[in-house]
């Protein structure tokens, strides 16, 4: 462990905290059961705007060392992975295989666990949602020991992590839906308009009839 100056992505309001690399979800149990004072949040890659993987004067628990990809259930349009990998790698081990992520941000540099932790959303949000509509289970290291979460099962504790920016615990595993990728092409619509409240009207007309 060592105390670390962190900033979120926009670079403002720095703090320092101690920061401990995570290898394991036991190492989590324990580093969640040994916090005092100011408690410990999880930190991916420091993709946030703000400060939401900073905890000034308390620790930093550092997960991208958990970054374990699990085989394609293809049967299922599933994957299991660690909460350390990022979308940048998922991405470069399945689409290759056919499939991409329901959902993807501005940047590939985030890691799963802070996408869950954020319930990002990208540009089909307006039909398809966030994130977490697409995750089908999570391993939650929480101050009582490892939990399994399920949407169907648990709706309260899943929703509450599901957006929840690492405060019911720390993220270890989750197992995530995927797309499957049709072609290669992408067809395009291209409309002309003459001011911005025609922009608005063809968008409310039309926005269903894309996914991006």
């Amino acid at each position: 462990m060592r105390p670390e100056l962190l900033a979120g992505w926009g670079r403002t309001a720095p703090t320092i905290a101690t920061v401990e690399q995570l290898a394991s979800a036991d190492a989590a149990v324990v580093t969640i059961q040994g916090a005092t004072g100011r408690g410990v949040i999880p930190r991916g890659l420091g993709r946030s705007y703000g400060d939401a993987a900073q905890n000034g004067g308390g620790s930093v628990a550092l997960m991208t060392s958990l970054d374990g990809i699990g085989e394609v259930d293809r049967a299922n349009s599933q994957v299991r992975v660690q909460a350390g990998v990022s979308l940048d790698r998922l991405m470069r081990k399945i689409v290759p295989l056919g499939w991409f992520v329901p959902v993807t941000p501005g940047t590939r540099h985030v890691t799963l666990g802070g996408a869950v932790a954020a319930d990002i959303h990208g540009k089909n949000h307006h039909r398809d949602g966030s994130f977490c509509r697409y995750v089908e289970e999570i391993d939650l290291v929480a101050p009582s020991g490892l939990m399994t979460l399920r949407p169907d099962q648990d709706n309260d504790a899943f929703w509450a992590t599901a957006g929840g920016m690492g405060l019911t615990g720390v993220i270890a595993e989750l197992t995530l839906r995927l797309l499957p990728i049709e072609t290669s092409a992408m067809r395009v619509d291209t409309d002309r308009a003459a001011d911005l409240d025609a922009v608005m009207a063809m968008m409310e007309a039309g926005d269903a009839n894309y996914r991006y």
